[in-house]
């Protein structure tokens, strides 16, 4: 049976402009979709060590990511029960003992369950109890080194093939607890947080904002992310042109400056049938997954408010990979970052513009079938 192309076949209204930039909308999506969904916070090597900690901005709320001294995993609302003050002021750190204890006043908490140890004050108040004090913890889960976070009030079950909008079994396969996170890049973006996921979703954009990706991946120069796009593309079967077979340029093997790999592939890939150097998996709202032969990227998104967001990258590396000293890690690292940057200035464009009276909503053109799925999942978590 043949097999029939993705792309929308009339145009489609957008998303309301408005969406993009009103701050009463954006507290709509906190509630529905931020407050609810699961929240990519990063790999757990990023807290190796007992006592060491990651905080994670989500808008207003403020989340420790903690490896106790015992080796597990916590997680608390990064907030004071005093007066509400802030726990942990660094993005990253080491706690001094096995105290969180709070800049301000110094009430201290254990940190391998949230109690509440002690208070700063002289006398203990009879009505005071200190168990009803206690840090409030917060739900998370860890997948395959990689460590997600939920605010949600309710029980928040986890599903793997649902979690992931682009499951691939692959995923599974791969041992990312293994890797070593190699090097992390994050970069505040002065657009909407839907903004980036929709620039992620299409590659209209590619030739003009992307030159050298487009060079990498030869069917990005033509405007389109996969064969099936071209409305003639079951004619074109047969043409090893990666321009119209999709996959790198002929002779590169990976992202990365020059193509190469440097001789290095991830086990679980070297039998990989019809891999064409990249697997993306996207789960919205706050992370992808990029796939290449020789290394991983996980790059998240967090709303900073309703017209900032903050993009984050790390890239995974086997430990053999990571510990050869011949291999050059800013190879793919400068490569990816040059496409983030491109991409960023293409979301501050794209946010200035929306502003302007007269205009309520955009268009989705044939193409932009992924940007319509994101925008109806959009649709479907806020009502």
């Amino acid at each position: 049976m043949s097999q029939k192309s993705p792309i929308l076949k009339s145009a489609v209204k957008s998303l309301p402009f408005n969406w993009y930039f009103k701050e009463n909308h954006f507290k709509k999506e906190l509630k529905k979709i931020w407050s609810n969904e699961w929240i990519y916070a990063c790999h757990e090597n990023n807290i190796k060590k007992p006592l060491s900690y990651v905080t994670l901005q989500i808008a207003q709320f403020n989340i420790i990511i903690l490896r106790e001294k015992g080796g597990q995993i916590r997680s608390y609302i990064n907030t004071c029960n005093h007066r509400g003050s802030t726990l942990c002021k660094e993005t990253e750190g080491t706690l001094k003992t096995a105290l969180i204890t709070c800049p301000y006043h110094q009430w201290s908490y254990n940190s391998t369950d949230g109690e509440l140890v002690k208070t700063s004050s002289f006398i203990t108040p009879n009505n005071f109890d200190k168990s009803k004090f206690s840090l409030k913890k917060v739900k998370f889960k860890i997948w395959n080194g990689l460590i997600f976070i939920n605010l949600s009030k309710n029980q928040a079950k986890w599903n793997l093939k649902s979690r992931f909008q682009d499951y691939d079994s692959i995923i599974s396969q791969i041992e990312f607890e293994k890797f070593e996170v190699g090097h992390r890049w994050e970069k505040n973006i002065n657009c909407n947080w839907k903004i980036f996921w929709e620039n992620y979703s299409e590659c209209l954009h590619c030739p003009n904002i992307h030159p050298e990706l487009s060079d990498l991946v030869p069917i990005y120069s033509r405007r389109l992310m996969d064969i099936k796009e071209d409305p003639n593309w079951e004619e074109k079967i047969g043409n090893d042109d990666p321009k119209f077979s999709g996959g790198l340029r002929k002779g590169s093997q990976t992202w990365s400056l020059n193509g190469s790999a440097q001789g290095k592939i991830i086990k679980e890939l070297k039998n990989k049938k019809n891999f064409q150097g990249h697997i993306y998996i996207t789960n919205w709202p706050s992370m992808f997954l990029a796939i290449f032969v020789d290394h991983v990227r996980v790059v998240r998104v967090l709303p900073i408010d309703h017209e900032n967001t903050q993009v984050s990258a790390e890239w995974l590396f086997e430990k053999s990979t990571y510990n050869d000293k011949k291999y050059d890690k800013k190879n793919v690292i400068d490569f990816a970052i040059k496409v983030m940057l491109q991409d960023g200035e293409a979301c501050e464009l794209n946010q200035k513009g929306i502003y302007n009276p007269g205009i309520r909503a955009g268009v989705l053109m044939p193409e932009e079938y992924e940007v319509k799925r994101f925008q109806d999942w959009i649709r479907k978590k806020i009502h």
